[in-house]
């Protein structure tokens, strides 16, 4: 458990360059072999490590000065799956804008562990919108 532990405070630790603009650090958490895939929260999807890399870099390219507080809902670790489903309250500038703006992503990553560690193999975000009645 202390191996997932760590896994777990990289990866807060790496969401919070990713809203500053920095998305190597993330980057670093990801298995990078052709199973990988992402629902970003601006759209869309990518699967396999040359499409979601890619992903990684424009999605942090459009933050800058930001800051992320996560507030884990559930977590899930099995010998070999993770799985962690959070809130994700960002401030950050996006876009070039100045002014700074408050956002909420819905976010479930799913982590597999592999020879060097656990790696993230699937991320889901988007945002949080009301309830629909």
């Amino acid at each position: 458990m202390t191996e997932w532990k760590t896994a777990r405070l990289r990866h807060e630790a790496a969401l919070r360059e990713f809203v500053r603009g920095n998305p190597e650090p993330f980057k670093t958490l990801w298995s990078h072999g052709a199973g990988v895939s992402i629902f970003g929260g601006w759209g869309a999807y990518d699967s396999g490590w040359d499409a979601v890399g890619p992903r990684l870099d424009w999605a942090a390219s459009r933050y800058a000065d930001g800051a992320i507080d996560l507030e884990n809902l559930h977590t899930w670790v099995d010998h070999d799956l993770a799985c962690t489903v959070d809130l994700e309250h960002q401030l950050a500038s996006l876009d070039g804008k100045p002014d700074q703006v408050s956002i909420t992503l819905r976010s479930t990553h799913v982590y597999r562990r592999e020879a060097d560690g656990w790696r993230c193999v699937h991320r889901h975000a988007d945002f949080m919108t009301p309830r629909q009645g």
